[in-house]
């Protein structure tokens, strides 16, 4: 289908991003996640955030979701900052996730706890990595060099069995 007979309006619905530069807003952190959504859904928050790997230390926080953050996130560390934007990334229920560096703030538990629980959600995702363990998870590796693709791997354990 072409982006035109799409639309603009489904087009934003359907995808989900979480850049490296993305920054959280002044509000509450289920403000952020829900990108303060007229009838946000509580239940929905939280099923992102715990897909995230967030909802634990929020709901540690003294005031759990109703936490302030400022303008960029501040108080929170670039591991949560960058959970809660894929949280909010996730709220949406996209069917394209395009994560770019989006878990280069994370342990690599961390990482591999979102990882694992991404690869559950019915949608496809595009990954921006330089990390070796973000970018084992793929199926596919397109290696681009000076903006042209050089290498198209399929990962051994998704080709063809013959």
């Amino acid at each position: 289908m072409r982006l035109k007979q799409l639309g603009l309006h489904n087009y934003r619905r359907l995808l989900g991003t979480v850049m490296q530069d993305d920054h959280l807003f002044a509000g509450s952190i289920a403000d952020n996640i829900c990108f303060f959504d007229p009838e946000p859904s509580q239940q929905q928050i939280e099923y992102c955030s715990q897909q995230a790997a967030i909802h634990h230390e929020i709901v540690a926080m003294p005031m759990g979701y109703h936490t302030l953050v400022g303008d960029i996130g501040s108080g929170l560390s670039g591991g949560q900052k960058q959970r809660i934007l894929l949280a909010r990334a996730l709220y949406k229920q996209p069917s394209l996730l395009v994560l770019d560096e989006a878990t280069s703030h994370l342990d690599i538990d961390n990482e591999q706890a979102v990882n694992a629980a991404i690869a559950q959600l019915a949608l496809t995702r595009i990954l921006v990595a330089h990390r070796p363990e973000t970018i084992a998870m793929a199926e596919r590796i397109l290696v681009l060099q000076d903006g042209v693709i050089v290498q198209d791997i399929v990962a051994p354990r998704f080709a063809p069995q013959s």
